[in-house]
């Protein structure tokens, strides 16, 4: 089995460097698999972007000018998470962009006190919208528990944390092939949920089969379906 190790190198914020039906990537090896390493991931988080926000009406919090807010710290992004205080079902809108500098929005509705994530993996978030209030709510926001992926995966083959391999794999979900991609569609190129310990310290990679196929629009290759903003 041939593996390639990869890492991102130089994605500088602001700069789309999304390639429409992208077929070829240096560091993918499309005739074998690919490993992937993800660093050391932190635990997620609940409320490391926003902590119990008042959200009985409705509102909009700007993250673009705190930089520890805003920023995600994992190579290719990850998913985010939101919960309220009490029971209600607002929709929230995420806005930010992915590792590649894609802007992108993803739309979930909160189940109160129970932790909700987004389908999608953010690298910057930029705001967050609560598009309902309710009366008493708050709203908290934070790092998920999936990672994004750097190119558009089809099937996850296994995870090795600290150099060895882990017995179980982690819970993968395929890139989504749906166009154009939506507020509520999956991501375009897949997400990961390690088996393995998030703490910081764990060090993880996965091996991953890569598509680069594109649909009858010509749309897909290695970076997935282009993002949505809206």
């Amino acid at each position: 089995m041939a593996i390639v190790a990869t890492n991102p190198t130089n994605f500088p914020r602001r700069i789309n460097m999304y390639v429409p039906a992208m077929q070829y990537a240096s560091d993918v090896n499309m005739l074998s698999n690919t490993r992937i390493s993800f660093g050391a991931p932190s635990a997620g988080n609940i409320n490391n972007i926003l902590n119990a926000q008042g959200a009985a009406t409705p509102t909009t919090f700007d993250l673009t000018g705190n930089v520890n807010a805003q920023t995600i710290f994992e190579p290719f992004g990850r998913t985010i998470q939101l919960v309220s205080n009490v029971a209600n079902t607002n929709q929230v809108n995420v806005r930010g962009a992915d590792y590649l500098g894609q802007p992108l929005v993803a739309n979930v509705n909160l189940t109160g006190a129970t932790g909700v994530e987004t389908l999608k993996a953010f690298k910057y978030v930029d705001s967050i919208t609560v598009q309902t209030g309710t009366a008493g709510a708050t709203v908290s926001v934070g790092w998920g528990t999936s990672l994004g992926l750097p190119y558009k995966a089809m099937r996850a083959i296994a995870e090795i944390a600290n150099g060895a391999p882990v017995a179980t794999l982690g819970t993968f979900v395929a890139a989504v092939l749906f166009d154009p991609q939506t507020p509520t569609t999956g991501d375009p190129r897949g997400l990961y949920k390690p088996v393995t310990v998030l703490n910081g310290a764990n060090i993880i990679s996965v091996v991953f089969d890569f598509a680069n196929d594109v649909n009858s629009n010509v749309n897909g290759g290695l970076h997935g379906i282009r993002q949505l903003f809206a």
